[in-house]
């Protein structure tokens, strides 16, 4: 036993040495979020293609509206990775914070982006709804889209983005938003397959 405690306070011990290890893995993930992402379009282009779809005006609404909002979110992620001058170091400029409080807050206060990216992100999740019939993906769509006040677990309440990306690091807030839109291509292509399983 005595071993099995000396070894995992070494394995803390180093771990705290590396403090810039976690940022690496921040970009691992958002290289795996890219990845997927671009996988999945491929598929949902083809679902589309589909002689059950490709004349289907709910699918190709969807699609649209996805399209749009990824265009907008693109451009978010475009403009944040400019800042830093080599994107492909995680432990330099990626893992500062300043960058995402001075785009997304006013002090504690969400500022123009921050509040234009919560608009945008609603909206396009009440347009889909709308054409969302299966009750699963409706719920589906209203947790992993939602964007109303988070809780903690002392039952604390704070603005979303306050929760998700202040003081964080760049690469962490990055790899979140490829995260949400490897999520929002999921929801699409399921999305499509229900309405081939219903044509």
């Amino acid at each position: 036993m005595k071993k099995i405690n000396f070894l995992l306070l070494l394995i803390i011990t180093c771990s705290c040495n590396k403090e810039n290890e976690s940022y690496s893995m921040y970009g691992l993930l958002n290289e795996e979020f890219i990845h997927s992402g671009e996988m999945l379009k491929v598929q949902i282009a083809e679902n589309l293609m589909n002689d059950k779809l490709i004349n289907n005006e709910l699918a190709r609404s969807y699609d649209s509206l996805t399209t749009e909002y990824l265009v907008y979110s693109n451009a978010i992620y475009s403009e944040l990775i400019n800042k830093v001058t080599d994107p492909g170091n995680y432990d330099g400029e990626l893992s500062k914070k300043e960058f995402i409080n001075e785009f997304f807050f006013d002090g504690e206060k969400y500022n123009a982006n921050a509040t234009e990216f919560i608009s945008r992100l609603e909206n396009y999740k009440t347009e889909i709804l709308e054409l969302i019939t299966d009750k699963n993906l409706e719920r589906r769509v209203r947790l992993e889209l939602n964007t109303d006040y988070v809780q903690n677990r002392k039952a604390k309440k704070f603005d979303y983005l306050n929760y998700m990306y202040k003081d964080l690091p760049l690469i962490s807030v990055l790899s979140h938003m490829k995260y949400r839109e490897k999520t929002i291509i999921e929801l699409e292509n399921d999305f499509l397959k229900n309405r081939m399983l219903n044509e």
